[in-house]
């Protein structure tokens, strides 16, 4: 959803892209995270082989096209080394960037409120 309405917004802004392939882009990003070699591996080996693993599928499986393929491939830019080319993949890496550190504040906000109720817990009243 992210991706669609940074696409929609870019576009308001005269920054026109296809949004079939940003979705299909954003909806396939991640499927190579299924392969159990990727899924369990450590996070920086997992940060460079998913989007190699995903693109395969996707091209296999999907018959993605080439905008498609290269979102899904270089989504992990700054990570990965070379940028996406198109504004399409720009859009997938930039979503998916929004979509992680939604999810990180989620779970600190989390760990913060465990914290500060197991503070509360252990505090001998006055």
């Amino acid at each position: 959803m992210y991706a669609l309405y940074i696409a929609r917004w870019l576009a308001s802004h005269g920054i026109v892209m296809s949004e079939v392939d940003v979705v299909r882009a954003s909806l396939l990003h991640d499927i190579g995270m299924t392969e159990d070699e990727v899924f369990l591996s450590p996070s920086r080996v997992k940060a460079y082989s998913h989007p190699r693993e995903g693109m395969r599928i996707a091209l296999e499986e999907f018959g993605v096209n080439e905008v498609q393929a290269d979102a899904i491939l270089r989504h992990m830019w700054p990570i990965g080394h070379v940028p996406p080319h198109s504004r399409e993949g720009w859009v997938v890496m930039l979503a998916d960037k929004c979509c992680s550190m939604s999810e990180a504040r989620a779970i600190a906000q989390s760990m913060v409120g465990r914290i500060f109720q197991s503070q509360d817990q252990t505090s001998e009243p006055s």
